[in-house]
């Protein structure tokens, strides 16, 4: 199963999160705000696409003031078209996830590789919340420097552990996260 490129997003990350640092983690590079900042009003600009991020660069730059760019990273994010449920008595079986038809431009050399982010998608449309670092599961996950997972198969087994160790409601997307290298 491979990712699709879902589109762009400016995010302020998080360096300085006090009690809320597992051990080696540098910043919160989450595809969540709930750590790390989002810019302010951006939905009321009704500029994303249907997965609620951006189509182009130009897009994803627009809703951050110009006077606040330099505080800000682009992100790419690549959405695996699986869900992992939230828990049923069954089992954990991950789901087909339908990504709606985007015009995304692709991204280019200058974005990096950071690691895979786990986040729901429980009450609304946008991504919420990543338990790794809202529900502090990286203190018992092993994570890299920016709080994400270093390997795809890794981040579906702990997607299906989060909600019995108490953290957020399901479902749960695996989100292949990159950061530009250098702001243009």
């Amino acid at each position: 199963m491979n990712p699709i490129f879902i589109g762009y997003f400016p995010m302020k990350t998080n360096k300085d999160f006090g009690s809320l640092k597992p051990f080696g983690v540098e910043e919160i590079c989450s595809v969540s705000d709930c750590v790390s900042d989002s810019p302010e009003g951006w939905i009321d600009r009704w500029k994303h696409n249907e997965m609620w991020v951006f189509d182009t660069l130009e897009l994803a730059w627009s809703v951050v003031p110009e006077t606040e760019r330099k505080d800000f990273d682009m992100f790419g994010y690549y959405l695996f078209p699986e869900r992992i449920p939230v828990k049923e008595p069954s089992s954990f079986e991950q789901k087909p996830f339908i990504i709606p038809s985007l015009r995304v431009t692709p991204m280019d050399d200058t974005f990096e590789k950071m690691g895979y982010d786990i986040v729901n998608r429980w009450a609304g449309n946008a991504f919420e919340c990543s338990p790794l670092s809202c529900n502090g599961m990286a203190d018992e996950i092993k994570v890299n420097r920016y709080c994400l997972i270093d390997e795809s198969d890794k981040a579906f087994e702990i997607a299906k552990q989060f909600e019995a160790k108490g953290a957020e409601p399901g479902p749960y997307y695996v989100i292949e996260v990159w950061r530009q290298k250098n702001k243009v």
